[in-house]
């Protein structure tokens, strides 16, 4: 009868270990979605941000260059796009914390983000809203800290980047 439970409390206990294995894989599972998930949402935000740029690329290319001689409604939408950019950075920064987005894709977005506010009203753009806290601590921290390792303001990207280079017009009126 011993035996019998001894055997008994053998099988029970490799039960729990089975239970307990197959409870890890499904928790690892759910996290790889997650993952996934948040990934997939993380870029259909980015790639709506991009459409919306381009939809207002006159007014954002413009802004970068320098908005001190823009219509209000036209520096509102290029500020509009950047907000959107650091917003969606900060979330990202905030997930990457969390084992939730990729270091690959955070770096990538970042260094957009970065690129667009070392240009010449990208940097005046982010000067004033890093002076009042616009942004989230950790965007603020990753840009600033970005931005230290440049030479600001950026007046290469638009070689790089030709889509975002200033029209004649705009270059005639600095």
């Amino acid at each position: 009868m011993e035996t019998l439970a001894n055997v008994g409390e053998l099988l029970g206990g490799l039960g729990v270990l089975i239970s307990l294995v197959f409870l890890a894989v499904q928790i690892r599972n759910g996290n790889e979605l997650a993952r996934a998930d948040s990934q997939r949402q993380a870029r259909h935000a980015w790639q709506e941000n991009l459409f919306y740029m381009s939809d207002n690329g006159r007014e954002v290319r413009q802004f970068l260059h320098s908005y001190d001689g823009m219509q209000p409604d036209s520096q509102m939408k290029a500020a509009h796009a950047l907000i959107g950019m650091g917003n969606h950075l900060d979330l990202l920064l905030k997930l990457e914390k969390k084992g939730l987005e990729t270091p690959d894709n955070v770096r990538f977005m970042t260094e957009a983000f970065v690129g667009l506010v070392s240009t010449k009203g990208g940097n005046q753009f982010w000067c004033d809203m890093a002076s009042i806290d616009m942004f989230g601590d950790d965007l603020l921290k990753e840009v600033d800290s970005k931005l230290k390792n440049l030479e600001v303001p950026n007046t290469n990207l638009p070689e790089v980047l030709p889509w975002i280079r200033a029209d004649k017009e705009w270059l005639q009126q600095t």
